[in-house]
């Protein structure tokens, strides 16, 4: 538990140091976040904060794998994959932040992160489905659900990263989750991560919760949505003891996934691209209620908690009747969520005509 207490410490500071000086290179080399049409922000913004994310992240892990002896809990391979593909992605949106890509070439870097990994064992070969047991996929289909597993978490995280704090603290949440599930099923060194990574977090929050004064930009979501894509794998596809292991994931990620397929049918309903940019998603209705950032970001935040408590609920009752039963309820709650919210808080007219999305700025551009 010392070991966990100093891992956590260790990051948290880092990142509250190098974030305010990240700021200034971010100002001084006009990185900034300006506001838009589809912007919620009214002034310009640093959006370096994630590199202040990975630095503290690969700083810390290094620390512990030098002094804390976490080298010997298991084996390393799977730290090392991680760590890889985690700086792959890292490289990835900081040259997006900076430069700016493409859809096409961020998801290019994102598989070819997820391919990195795969070596080291991170590949979906078995899904264990409520009623049925486990499936064997095989390799090619598994790192095919592997790629889309990963690259899908990455986006969801990219999209709710929308208002201030929002995305750190649902982060932080899932990595709790995921840290708790880890120990109980042995894999400690996933458990470091996610307290690593937390810790990185919480220093960020400092600096990003509202009146946010810096961004995470794309290489904090990705990186965030990145890691814990790949942690879930290792310990939840990948273990066959835990009852419905392949639907928990789904539970853990609820709100991210709930938000992303909505903004993917309300486009297409509206006749879109599913890659066109809005602000429809779901905080952004919550902001035209007349909410404020934080009670919003409270709002969410329950509702995450509700969805993560689901999933832990499986995992604990070891039930796969009460996998089935969890799961559609809160389908149907997340349906009649959506639907509600559809109706009290029409989504504004100042979408993105599908023609209009080559005319906007690489910053501005997103996958989903």
């Amino acid at each position: 538990m010392i070991d966990y207490l100093i891992l956590l410490s260790i990051p948290c500071l880092v990142a509250l140091i190098i974030t305010p000086l990240l700021r200034q290179t971010a100002i001084k080399s006009n990185a900034l976040d300006y506001p838009g049409e589809l912007k919620i922000h009214k002034n310009a913004l640093p959006r370096l904060g994630g590199i202040a994310i990975a630095i503290s992240f690969f700083f810390s892990i290094g620390i512990g794998y030098s002094f804390l002896d976490i080298k010997q809990s298991s084996e390393t391979e799977p730290l090392i994959g991680l760590c890889i593909g985690a700086a792959i992605i890292a490289l990835i949106g900081i040259w997006d932040d900076i430069r700016g890509l493409n859809a096409v070439k961020k998801l290019i870097g994102q598989i070819a992160a997820v391919l990195a990994t795969i070596p080291f064992g991170f590949i979906i070969r078995d899904l264990n489905v409520p009623f049925v047991g486990i499936v064997d996929v095989g390799n090619i289909l598994g790192t095919i659900l592997a790629i889309f597993w990963v690259s899908g978490i990455i986006n969801t995280i990219n999209l709710i990263d929308g208002i201030d704090g929002l995305a750190g603290i649902i982060i932080v949440s899932i990595l709790a989750t995921l840290f708790v599930i880890s120990n109980l099923i042995g894999q400690t060194q996933m458990a470091l991560v996610c307290v690593v990574l937390a810790g990185a977090v919480i220093g960020f929050l400092r600096y990003n919760f509202h009146p946010a004064t810096i961004f995470m930009g794309d290489c904090g979501s990705m990186f965030l949505g990145f890691i814990t894509a790949v942690i879930a794998i290792k310990i939840l596809f990948q273990s066959p003891n835990i009852v419905a292991s392949s639907t928990i994931p789904v539970l853990i990620f609820g709100l991210p996934i709930m938000n992303t397929v909505w903004a993917i049918l309300r486009r297409l309903r509206r006749g879109r691209s599913p890659f066109a940019p809005d602000l429809g998603h779901i905080h952004n209705r919550l902001l035209n209620l007349g909410l404020s950032q934080r009670v919003v970001v409270l709002i969410l935040f329950s509702a995450n908690f509700l969805s993560i408590a689901s999933g832990l609920a499986i995992v604990f009752s070891k039930s796969e009747n009460l996998a089935l039963a969890l799961c559609v309820t809160m389908l149907i709650i997340g349906l009649a969520t959506v639907i509600t919210i559809d109706r009290i808080s029409p989504q504004q007219d100042n979408l993105l005509h599908n023609n209009d999305v080559e005319n906007t700025s690489k910053n501005d551009r997103v996958l989903l």
